[in-house]
C-alpha cells in the first residue's frame, strides 16, 4: 500500500523519528530566541518542496517550509528558535531526508545515518549552504560507559528486550532480565560517550516508555515518545580490550531466540553469541557429547556499536546439550544459562529439534531475479476487455462531474486514457483539486504481460511479482472484490491459468499480491452485509458500528464518514478491514499470537485459506506477497504458512513490512519481507544521494544480514524502489549513474535483486500515482534508454552464470569515504565489486593477501582484462562501479 503503518513502526522511531531522531529535550522555553536561517541546495531534480525538521519542531516534515522565491536553485527560510542543542534534517518533497553536511556536529539516528547538530547561543547563524557556523573540533575518544537500564513491570511478561539507536531498534537483541526474581528486570551496556534513544519492548509489539529511568524524551514520529539517555560522567568508565584476560560480562546472554538458534534444516543449525565490541580474542561453540566436549570456532561475523557478534553451524543429533566458550589472554570462560563461569558444569543449553524447526526457504527465489509489475501499466495485449464501467460499483461514478472539479471526499471518476502514452494524465487530471489522477485506467492485461514474457525472458527476468490482479474498483486493485477472480478487465482465470503454464515453459514463476487485513467496498460479501444488515451470512466478516449505511450507498451523492459506520483500513472506506478475531475488536485483535486466545471467525479464515491453496494448486502460482501484514493477527499467518507449505513446500511468503522485521521472518511465519529497512533505505542514501559514508552503509546492511536467519537473507526482496515510492531514476534527479550504481549493488548483493517494471529502460515517475506510469514500448528508439537496458542485462547475466553472486559468502573489503568493495565468493569463484558513491574520481585500494598476492582481474562488463600485485588500486569515476571476476595468478605484473 502507499501509506506506511503505524502500527508497525510507531513502536520504535517511525519513518519520520527515524530518519531524524535522537532529540534532547529542554528544560525550559528561554525567554529569548535565537534567529536561525536555514538554507539548502538540493542534490537531485524535479524538487517541489523543501523543509527544515528537527527536535524543534517534533521532527514535523511540513511545519517549517523553505521558499526559492527568486527560483535560484537555493531554498531557504529564517525560524525563531529556542537557545541549546537543535538536531535537523532537510527534507525534500516531503520524504527524502537530508543531514546538513557542513554542520558543526553530528548525531547518530539509529539507522546508519546521522542528524546534524547546532548548539544556539544568543547570535544569529546561517546553516546549510553558506553556514556560519564553525565545524567542531573533533572531539578525544572518551572510551565507553557502563549503562544500566531498568524496568519494573506491573505484571510479569514472558520476554522483555531493549531497542534503542545502539542496536538499530532491533527486537529481542538485547534482552533485558530478572535473575533474582525481584520484579525489576535490568541489563547493562557498554556505551560510547553520547546520547541514545531508546524503549523497552514487551514481548514482541508492546514498545514502552522509560519515564522514570530517561533523561529526556523525544518525538516517535506517530505521537508517541522515546526515552532519551545522555551517557556522561555520571556513568562509570570501562575499559575493555583484546588479550587482557578479562570479559565484561554485564549483558552477554544467549536468550535461544530466533535469531541465536537457527535451524537450517536436516539436524544443520547456525548458532549466534555475543561479546562486547573488542573484549575477547575469539568465542567457540560446544558441544557436549560422551566424556568429551566437542569445540567449533565462532566467525565475527557482524558489530554494533556495543556488540561483536560471532556465528557458527554445526550438525546436531535430534537433542544435544551446549555452551560457549570465550577466550582471551590465555583465559577461558564459559557462556550457560547461568551466565560466563569458569567451568560449564551448570545450566547448558539444550537443542531439541522438535521446540526449533527448521526454517527452509525456496532456492528458487536466491537464484532469481524478481520483476514487478503493475497489472494496468504494463501493456494493453486485448482492448476487447478494456474497462467499460459497467459493474455495478461503478454506477455513477464513470462520468465527469457536472460542477467541473471532483469532491474527493464523496465523488469518484472513472475512466480510460485512450493513448498509452500520455503518462501526463496521471497528474494533469482537470477535476481533481492537485492534478494527480488515482482513477485513470490504461488498459494493461494478462495478455499483454503474456506478450511480454519474451522481452522478460530475455532481459533474465525469472520470477513476475504481480501487484493485485484480482477483481477490484480501483486501478491498483488493493480493494478486492472478488478474491478468487481475475478482474474481468485483465482477463480470465483459464487465461491467467494458461498464462501461468507458459511463462513457467519460458523460466519464469509467478508471485500474486494477496491484502487481508481488508477488501474493498466492492466485495461480494461487503455488499450483502451491507445491504442486509445482520441477516447477511458476512456480516461478522466485518466490523460494523452502526447500520443501515447512509441512503444510496454505495452512491452517497454527499460527504460522509465511513468509519463511523464500519471499521476501515486509515479511514478509507473503500477499504473495510476484515474481522479475524470474534472476541475483540481491530486492532486488539493484531496483538494476540496463539490461535487458543482468539475467537477465530472461522468461515472468514477457512475462505481465505482456501482461496489462497486455490491460487497455489489450481493456478499454480509459486508464492504470495502479502499487504500490510502486520495489522492482520500473528495466529493467522501461522495456520496460513501451514497451508502454504503443505499446499506447495517451495512456496515464497513475503510480507509488505518497512521496518526492521525480525518478529516476522521466521519458521511458521514468513520466508522474507520486502526489504525497505535494511536495503532500499541505506541504498537511497549512500548510492542515490550519495549522503553518508561507507562504513555506515556498510554498518547498516550488516544489521540487516544478521537480524534475519541467513536463509531468509538470502531471499529477501531487495528493491530500490516500487510502487508505493517515487522511481529510483526521478529521486536522483534522472542521473543514470546512480541508477547503474544502484543496480550493480543489486544484483551482485546477498539476497533476491527486484526491479519495478521500466526501470531496466529508465522510467521515471514522482509520488503515486505518477510512479505508476505505463511502459514505454518505443523503448528501443532512444539510445539512452537502450543502452541502460543492455547494462542491466548484461548484470543480470553474470549473475545467474555465478552461484557465487547468487548465493556465494559475502566480505566487505574495503568502506572508506564513499568507496565501498565486496567480495563474492562461491563454487571456486571470487568477485569484486567497486563502488564509488562520491562526486569525485577515486581510487580504491585491494587486499590482495587472500589471492597470495597476485590475480588476474576480468572487468566483466567492460572485457578488459588486469593483472594485479600487492598496492593495487581500482579506478572508479565518480558515480560508477566495476565487477571483476578474480582468478589467482603467478608472475603478473601490476596494472
Amino acid at each position: 500500500m502507499s501509506l506506511t503503518s503505524p502500527s508497525l513502526l510507531a513502536r520504535r522511531a517511525g519513518p519520520v523519528a527515524a530518519l531524524g531522531a535522537l532529540a534532547l529535550c529542554l528544560a525550559a522555553t528561554a525567554a529569548w530566541a535565537t534567529k536561525v536561517t536555514f538554507r539548502y541546495q538540493p542534490v537531485i531534480g524535479g524538487v517541489t518542496t523543501v523543509s527544515a525538521a528537527g527536535t524543534f519542531n517534533g521532527w514535523n516534515a511540513t511545519a517549517n517550509p523553505l521558499k526559492d522565491d527568486d527560483k535560484d536553485g537555493i531554498w531557504e527560510a529564517t525560524l525563531d528558535l529556542d537557545p541549546g542543542r537543535v538536531e535537523y534534517k532537510f527534507v525534500v518533497n516531503g520524504d527524502q531526508w537530508f543531514a546538513d553536511e557542513t554542520a558543526e556536529d553530528f548525531s547518530p539516528d539509529g539507522f546508519g545515518g546521522q542528524n546534524s547538530v547546532l548548539v544556539l547561543k544568543d547570535q544569529p547563524v546561517t546553516v546549510g549552504l553558506g553556514s556560519t557556523i564553525k565545524k567542531a573540533e573533533a572531539a578525544p575518544k572518551l572510551g565507553l560507559r557502563k549503562v544500566t537500564f531498568k524496568f519494573r513491570p506491573t505484571a510479569k511478561p514472558d520476554r522483555v528486550s531493549l531497542a534503542g539507536t545502539f542496536n538499530d531498534w532491533t527486537v529481542g537483541k538485547t534482552a533485558v532480565t530478572d535473575p533474582d526474581g525481584d520484579g525489576e528486570y535490568t541489563v547493562t551496556l557498554l556505551l560510547p560517550v553520547g546520547s541514545y534513544q531508546y524503549k523497552f519492548v514487551v514481548g514482541d509489539n508492546t514498545w514502552l516508555q522509560d519515564k522514570s529511568g530517561q533523561d529526556g524524551e523525544t518525538d516517535d514520529g506517530f505521537g508517541g515518545k522515546n526515552s532519551i539517555v545522555n551517557v556522561d560522567d555520571r556513568f562509570p568508565k570501562i575499559e575493555v580490550k583484546q588479550g587482557d584476560g578479562d570479559v565484561f560480562t554485564d549483558g552477554v546472554t544467549h536468550e535461544q531466540a530466533a535469531s541465536e538458534v537457527n535451524h537450517l534444516g536436516g539436524g544443520k543449525v547456525q548458532f549466534t553469541a555475543r561479546a562486547h565490541a573488542g573484549d575477547v580474542e575469539g568465542v567457540d561453540f560446544v558441544q557436549f557429547t560422551g566424556a568429551q566436549p566437542k569445540f567449533t570456532p565462532m566467525r565475527r561475523v557482524n558489530h554494533d556499536r556495543v556488540y561483536d557478534y560471532f556465528r557458527a553451524e554445526v550438525t546436531l543429533p535430534g537433542e544435544a546439550s551446549y555452551a560457549f566458550r570465550y577466550r582471551d589472554g590465555g583465559k577461558v570462560w564459559y557462556l550457560t544459562s547461568t551466565g560466563l563461569k569458569p567451568t560449564a558444569d551448570l545450566g547448558r543449553f539444550t537443542w531439541d529439534v522438535t521446540r526449533f524447526p527448521a526454517f527452509v526457504t525456496p532456492d528458487w527465489v536466491k537464484n532469481g531475479v524478481i520483476y514487478q509489475i503493475f497489472p494496468d501499466r504494463f501493456r494493453n495485449g486485448s482492448t476487447a476487455n478494456d474497462p467499460d464501467f459497467h459493474e455495478w460499483y461503478y454506477q455513477g461514478k464513470h462520468t465527469p462531474p457536472a460542477a467541473g472539479r471532483l469532491n474527493t471526499d464523496f465523488q469518484e471518476y472513472y475512466h480510460l486514457v485512450k493513448d498509452w502514452n500520455d503518462f501526463g494524465a496521471l497528474t494533469h487530471n482537470p477535476y481533481t483539486q492537485d492534478g494527480r489522477d488515482w482513477m485513470a485506467f490504461y488498459g494493461g492485461d494478462v495478455e499483454g504481460v503474456r506478450q511480454g514474457l519474451d522481452y522478460l525472458a530475455d532481459l533474465g527476468v525469472t520470477v513476475i511479482y504481480f501487484n493485485p490482479i484480482f477483481e477490484a474498483k480501483s486501478t491498483h486493485k488493493y480493494d478486492c472484490a472478488d478474491y478468487r477472480k481475475i478482474d474481468p478487465h485483465s482477463g480470465t482465470n483459464d487465461e491467467f491459468i494458461a498464462f501461468v503454464k507458459e511463462a513457467r515453459a519460458k523460466g519464469i514463476r509467478i508471485i500474486l499480491d494477496i491484502v487481508y487485513n481488508h477488501s474493498g467496498n466492492s466485495n461480494w460479501a461487503f455488499k450483502d452485509a451491507a445491504e442486509k444488515g445482520q441477516q447477511s451470512p458476512y456480516w461478522s466478516w466485518y466490523e460494523f458500528k452502526k447500520w443501515p449505511l447512509p441512503p444510496g450507498w454505495p452512491d452517497v451523492g454527499q460527504v460522509w464518514k465511513p468509519a463511523d459506520y464500519y471499521k476501515c483500513w486509515w479511514g478509507f472506506g473503500d477499504l473495510p478491514d476484515l474481522n479475524f478475531d470474534l472476541s475483540r475488536p481491530d486492532p486488539a485483535e493484531n496483538a494476540v499470537k496463539d490461535v487458543a486466545q482468539a475467537q477465530p471467525n472461522i468461515a472468514l479464515v477457512n475462505y481465505l485459506l482456501d482461496t489462497t491453496e486455490y491460487w497455489l494448486k489450481t493456478a499454480d502460482v509459486d508464492g504470495v506477497r502479502l499487504d500490510v501484514p502486520n495489522e492482520v493477527p500473528p495466529w493467522f499467518w501461522k495456520l496460513f504458512n501451514q497451508r502454504v507449505k503443505q499446499v506447495k513446500p517451495d512456496a515464497y511468503v513475503v510480507g509488505e513490512l518497512w521496518g526492521n522485521a525480525t518478529d516476522w521472518v521466521k519458521p511458521g511465519a514468513f520466508d522474507a519481507v520486502m526489504n525497505y529497512a535494511f536495503f532500499r533505505d541505506p541504498v537511497a542514501r549512500f548510492l542515490a544521494m550519495g549522503q553518508g559514508t561507507a562504513a555506515e552503509f556498510d554498518a547498516t546492511l550488516a544489521t540487516g544480514r544478521l537480524a534475519y536467519p541467513s536463509q531468509a537473507v538470502e531471499v529477501q526482496m531487495n528493491l530500490i524502489d516500487s510502487h508505493d515510492t517515487v522511481r529510483f531514476l526521478t529521486q536522483v534527479g534522472g542521473n543514470v549513474n546512480r541508477l547503474k550504481l544502484a543496480a550493480l549493488f543489486a544484483m551482485t548483493y546477498v539476497g533476491a535483486p527486484h526491479i519495478y517494471y521500466g526501470d531496466e529502460v529508465g522510467m521515471e515517475g514522482g509520488k503515486d500515482p505518477d510512479c505508476r506510469r505505463p511502459f514505454p514500448w518505443d523503448w528501443q528508439k532512444d539510445p539512452k534508454r537502450v543502452a541502460l537496458h543492455d547494462y542491466y542485462r548484461a548484470l543480470i547475466a553474470a549473475r545467474k552464470s555465478s552461484a557465487a553472486l547468487r548465493t556465494g559468502d559475502f566480505r566487505t573489503v574495503h568502506a572508506s569515504g564513499m568507496l565501498y568493495g565486496y567480495v563474492r565468493s562461491g563454487g571456486g569463484e571470487d568477485w569484486l565489486v567497486a563502488l564509488n558513491a562520491g562526486r569525485q574520481d577515486a581510487e580504491m585500494p585491494v587486499d590482495l593477501a587472500a589471492w597470495g598476492g597476485k590475480v588476474r582481474a576480468l572487468d566483466v562488463l567492460s572485457g578488459a582484462a588486469e593483472s594485479w600485485v600487492a598496492g593495487a588500486t581500482v579506478k572508479l569515476p565518480a558515480e560508477s562501479g566495476r565487477l571483476f571476476k578474480l582468478t589467482k595468478a603467478t608472475g603478473a605484473a601490476a596494472k
